[in-house]
This record gives C-alpha cells, sequence and structure tokens, in this order.
C-alpha cells in the first residue's frame, strides 16, 4: 500500500471516528472501503469501450502504418462525380 494524505470535514472525520470505534475498526480500514467502493461504482457507470478499438494492432506490431486512401478522388471529382453525393451528372435523371 501507499500512504497519502487527505483534507476532510471535521465534522465528517468525527462522524468516520465514531463509526470507526463502534465497529472495531480504524479510519484508514473505513476510508480504503469506501474508497474501494467509490471506484468501483464510478467505473460500472462508465460506457463500455467501443468494439472498434478491438481493431487497434490487428495488424499486427511490425505492420507499418498504411495510407488508406487510394489517390483517385481528385480523378473522380474531375471526371464529373458529385464530392458530396457520389454521382456523375450523367448519372442524375433529374439533370437536364
Amino acid at each position: 500500500m501507499k500512504r497519502t494524505t487527505i483534507m476532510a470535514d471535521e465534522e465528517l472525520l468525527f462522524r468516520l471516528e465514531r463509526l470507526a470505534r463502534r465497529q472495531g475498526r480504524t479510519k484508514a480500514e473505513m476510508i480504503r472501503d469506501a474508497l474501494e467502493l467509490y471506484v468501483v461504482k464510478q467505473e460500472a457507470d462508465l460506457p463500455e469501450a467501443s468494439p472498434l478499438m478491438n481493431l487497434v494492432g490487428l495488424a499486427g506490431p511490425d505492420a507499418p502504418p498504411m495510407d488508406l486512401a487510394d489517390g483517385r478522388d481528385e480523378e473522380l471529382i474531375r471526371n464529373g462525380l458529385h464530392p458530396h453525393f457520389g454521382f456523375t451528372q450523367a448519372d442524375d435523371a433529374t439533370s437536364g
């Protein structure tokens, strides 16, 4: 265990000391138990990690970084592909 120091309200410390005496425990034991309960609850309330994070490192530790863009986007736009809708004017039946 590692020692730490905390600041707490006098009234709270008085109540803690009274409880510790009644239960035959030390204040340190009670503080450790309370911290454990708090941390467990906080961890349970956290959202689940994204399943996509499981893909990290999938290619292996020695895989070189890859650029997934094929470099053809400028060519497609030059040839008339709409950058947002993904079709050319010739494909658009509503154009005139």
